[in-house]
Order: structure tokens, then C-alpha cells, then sequence
């Protein structure tokens, strides 16, 4: 079944309508064409027969002169079946019937030859126009389809402000008309959201700017009250606390900037060639006193040297909230190694443990910004470190990798882009 409604579009594009007229005025003169030559092929029989017919005459004039009454009269009375069959009957002796070759015939061997050359020309010459008008038609039409996969490209890769430029009538012209649509919302909704993001950020950076002034004051409260000779158990536990939650809280607002800064694309990486080492032997030092104090034993295991274009403080960053995860989720006696592997199209840093592992429920969910596990609700955090690492590793063109079994450790790899750090 056709759909009525398409079918009456076609005709709304100006080159669809024009080359339909094309071709029918085409086919026209082709049946116009078709008619002459066959009247000029029956004229041509006709002008065959007779001058055949003048032959046979002729023939039977010159054997039997008294007979040109007779012959006169043969070919202008009225023919009967009986003449027919005595006539049929005679010249079936020497071969003359309905299925002697064409060959045989001169006249009609004459006719055939020009009538097979003038029909195939007049068929070549048709087909070859109406060729011409539809190899034409998609030669336009599928330029301009070309044409609009190379903007749609530029768009994708950022040009969004880019136009598909048609004015002309049509399927093609309305898509085009979508698109550009589709762009402009497209636009618009990218400059809500970078408004949005610079607003959040300039929220958190004034929120967090406000709460480090009552923050420091309440950190130096508290370490004046621990100075003091308390005798009071309870009240010397509590200060602990209220030191361990203050320390969090500043912790988080650290973070929360980083974030921020990072979500607001203001952020430019400062890429220098650095030593992959020297970083991860910073970052377990960092946590070297904690890791001896929990007695948890960690090692770097890397065959040679590897040096690699990024930023160092914001890759520091990322692999710190990574190795601290391990640290949080191991637990005395626990393993801890740091891996660094360099192919020619990555480098892959790798932090395994033997911890308690990453339940199921939750591996889809660990680089998700505040999430915590119903699992490990005992454990301090924010739930912003490993979603941290993500961010700073994409913007190295990298990516992160997980791989946990419950109760027999974690491995999260980092994967680094090798061949763009030759590029740079």
C-alpha cells in the first residue's frame, strides 16, 4: 500500500517535480518517435510490396502476353478462400508458405535490418536521456546529502553553531530545517548549562569560602579545649570526635572546589613531561604513616621509568582518591600494589588490593558523585574522591576501569592515552 501523503510530497521539491516532468516529456517523444517510425516502416512494407508485387506481374506479362487482362484483374478482385488455398497449394511445392526464413525473402530481409538498426537506435537514444535526467537528479541529491554529513560532523565536533544552508523545497530541505532546529536547542541548552555550572560554582565556592572562617575558628577551639588538663573521659572522647568531623568537613569543602572547578570547564591542564615514579611514590608517601599505623602492607611494582605528558597536581589528585579508597577498604594485614604498565597505545596504572571488595550492587554506581554503599555505611567519606579521579582522567583523554570480587580485593585500572603523549 502506498502512503498518499508521501507520495504527494515527492512532488513538493522542486527538482523531483521538475525531473518527473523531464521524463514524461521524454517518454512522450519517445511513443511520438515510436509512431513515425512505424509508419514509416508500414509505408516501407507497403512500397516493398508493391514494387514485389510489380516483379511477380512482370514475370507472368513476359511468359504469357494474352494474360494481362487476367493479370491485371488478379491483384484487383476480391480474393476467395478457395483462391487462397489453390494459391497456397501451388507455391508450397516450391517452399513459399508461412515458415520460410526471412533470409529468403530479400524484401523482407531489407525491411527487418532497418527497422532492428532504427529501433535500437531510438531505444539507446531514450535510455540514454532518461539515464542522463536520473543519474542527474541523484548526482544533486546526494551532494547535497553529502554536504549536510559534513556540517552534521562539524557540529558534532563543536562547531554548534554551524547552519545547514537550504532554502529549496522538499524531504531534504525540511531535514535540514530539523536539524538546524534540533542545533539551536541544542546551543541554547549548552549555555544554560554552562550558566548553570558557573553559577553552582560560584555557590560552593562563596558557601565554602563563608564556612572556612567559623571552620578554622571551631578547629582552634577545639585544639585550645584538648590543650587543657581535662580529667573528663567523655568530654576528652568527644573533642577526638568533633576533631576527626571537622577535619572531614574541611576535607569536603577541598573537594567540593576542586569539583566545581573542574564542572565549570575552567580548568586547563598544565601538561609538562612527568615522571609516572615520582607521582605514585608522592602519593603512597602521603599515606605512608597511616598505612604502617594500620599495618597494611603496599608495594610499587614497575620494570622502568615511565614519563608521560599531563598535569601533575591534578593526576597526583586522582591517583591519591583512588589509593585512598584502597586504604579505607583494606583491613589490617591487607595487601596493597601499585602497578605501572606502558605499551605503545597505553599506560596503565594499576591499584589492587586484597580488601573487602566492591559488592555488585554498587560497581555501576561507585563513580557517582556522593554515592554511598549501603555496604560500607560505617566507613567515613563523601562519596567525591573516586568521582574526582574519573573527571581528572577523562579530561587526560583517559578512562577508569573496576574489577572487584566480594571479600578477595578490588583492582581499578587507569588507562592513559599513549599515543596522544607522543603526539605532545
Amino acid at each position: 500500500m502506498f502512503n498518499k501523503d508521501i507520495d504527494m510530497s515527492l512532488f513538493e521539491n522542486k527538482n523531483v517535480k521538475k525531473n518527473f516532468v523531464l521524463l514524461t516529456f521524454v517518454l512522450l517523444v519517445g511513443i511520438v518517435l515510436g509512431q513515425i517510425v512505424t509508419y514509416i516502416n508500414v509505408i516501407q512494407f507497403k512500397n516493398e510490396m508493391i514494387i514485389h508485387d510489380y516483379g511477380v506481374s512482370g514475370y507472368l506479362l513476359n511468359k504469357h502476353p494474352e494474360l494481362a487482362f487476367e493479370i491485371q484483374e488478379s491483384f484487383t478482385s476480391t480474393k476467395s478462400s478457395e483462391h487462397i488455398e489453390k494459391g497456397k497449394s501451388i507455391l508450397g511445392q516450391v517452399g513459399y508458405e508461412k515458415k520460410i526464413h526471412i533470409n529468403l525473402l530479400p524484401q523482407m530481409k531489407k525491411i527487418y535490418k532497418i527497422n532492428r538498426i532504427t529501433n535500437f537506435l531510438l531505444l539507446i537514444l531514450l535510455s540514454t536521456v532518461i539515464l542522463f535526467i536520473i543519474y542527474n537528479f541523484f548526482r544533486k541529491h546526494f551532494s547535497k546529502i553529502e554536504m549536510y554529513q559534513k556540517d552534521i560532523h562539524r557540529i558534532i565536533s563543536g562547531e554548534i553553531q554551524i547552519r545547514l544552508d537550504d532554502r529549496a523545497e522538499g524531504s531534504l530541505s525540511k531535514l535540514a530545517t530539523s536539524i538546524n532546529i534540533m542545533t539551536t536547542s541544542l546551543y541554547t541548552h549548552i549555555i544554560k548549562e554552562k550558566q548553570s555550572r558557573f553559577f553552582l560554582k560560584y555557590i560552593i565556592t562563596n558557601i565554602s569560602h563563608q564556612i572556612k572562617t567559623p571552620l578554622a575558628a571551631l578547629t582552634m577551639y577545639t585544639e585550645i579545649m584538648k590543650d587543657e588538663n581535662i580529667e573528663n573521659e567523655v568530654i576528652s572522647k568527644f573533642l577526638n570526635r568533633s576533631e576527626c568531623e571537622l577535619d572531614r568537613i574541611q576535607k569536603l569543602i577541598i573537594n567540593l572546589l576542586k569539583l566545581a572547578k573542574l564542572d565549570a570547564g575552567i580548568i586547563e591542564l598544565n601538561r609538562t613531561k612527568c615522571e609516572i615514579n615520582k607521582i605514585i611514590e608522592a602519593v603512597t608517601e602521603s599515606f605512608e604513616i597511616r598505612l604502617m599505623k594500620e599495618k597494611k602492607i603496599f608495594e610499587v611494582k614497575s620494570e622502568f621509568k615511565v614519563v608521560y605528558c599531563c598535569d601533575r597536581e591534578w593526576l597526583f589528585e586522582a591517583i591519591s582518591n583512588i589509593f585512598k579508597n584502597a586504604v579505607e577498604h583494606t583491613r589490617e594485614g591487607n595487601h596493597i600494589s601499585i602497578l605501572i604498565e606502558q605499551t605503545p597505545l597505553l599506560v596503565k596504572i594499576i591499584i589492587e588490593d586484597n580488601g573487602e571488595g566492591i559488592h555488585a550492587e554498587d560497581i555501576n554506581h561507585i563513580f557517582k558523585r556522593f554515592y554511598r554503599s549501603r555496604f560500607s555505611q560505617e566507613k567515613q567519606g563523601t562519596g567525591i574522591g573516586l568521582a574526582l579521579a574519573k573527571t581528572i582522567i577523562e579530561m587526560h583523554h583517559g578512562f577508569i576501569s573496576v574489577d572487584s570480587t566480594i571479600n578477595k580485593g578490588t583492582k581499578f585500572t587507569i588507562h592513559l592515552p599513549n599515543l596522544q603523549n607522543c603526539k605532545i
